[in-house]
């Protein structure tokens, strides 16, 4: 099974973001990293991935779904967004899950045990009564995170999942990365530029430029490996 993008385009309004958009994912426990500089449209692979937004040309289909795939998407994908409205601000982190997975059908109770098991593994569990709205910055994104990933959908598409985080949290993350591929078998696509965190978990990197792959690097890569490809890509 297989997530593929096949010619995809994608405008705004006049703008094209992307005209050549090609590549082949399988749905197996991996990470995928979209590298690239702000504006070259990592966010919005992101979004064609969750089924939020739909291409303006070309196909992105499961090779072995019978539904289109925005259906599809929305019923196996979790996309946690970069800022800090991800979740309902009047709602705990057990709450905002258990809200979530009814929209999308899922056990609801499966959820929150998960919530709760996943937590402790991301130093969260005192946190998990606190109401969205009363939470720090670098807390909304783990709550975030966390309800993503609790709902044990196939793929999980995180953007900017570093941004706002200390060390030492940004420790706590990708080790939680590692835990929901190893553990879980997520298929997890991530959006960033925090380098560190990139070569610590990806496995698989899309480099985006000018409107389409500009290279694709298919194994794991060191920091300086990775920081002097991108320099020699985006020089």
């Amino acid at each position: 099974m297989a997530i593929i993008f096949n010619k995809v385009k994608k405008n705004y309004g006049k703008k094209s973001v992307f005209f050549n958009l090609n590549f082949n994912i399988p749905l197996e426990p991996i990470v995928i990293g979209l590298v690239g500089p702000n504006g070259v449209g990592k966010s919005t692979v992101l979004r064609l991935l969750a089924g939020v937004l739909e291409p303006t040309e070309g196909l992105i289909k499961n090779d072995q779904a019978k539904e289109p795939y925005v259906k599809w998407a929305s019923l196996h994908s979790s996309f946690v967004a970069s800022g800090e409205r991800g979740l309902m601000y009047r709602l705990n982190t057990l709450e905002n899950g258990m809200y979530f997975s009814s929209l999308k059908g899922i056990n609801i109770k499966k959820t929150e045990n998960n919530i709760r098991k996943m937590a402790e593994d991301f130093n969260f569990s005192s946190e998990l009564n606190t109401y969205f709205q009363n939470l720090s910055t670098g807390l909304k994104k783990k709550a975030a995170i966390l309800v993503g990933a609790a709902m044990e959908t196939e793929v999980l598409l995180l953007d900017e999942p570093s941004n706002g985080l200390d060390i030492a949290a940004q420790e706590d993350l990708a080790s939680f990365i590692l835990d929901l591929k190893n553990k879980y078998g997520n298929t997890i696509f991530i959006s960033s530029h925090d380098t560190q965190m990139l070569s610590g978990v990806v496995d698989h990197y899309l480099f985006l430029r000018d409107g389409q792959i500009e290279k694709n690097v298919e194994h794991k890569m060191a920091e300086n490996d990775l920081i002097s490809e991108y320099h020699e890509i985006y020089k």
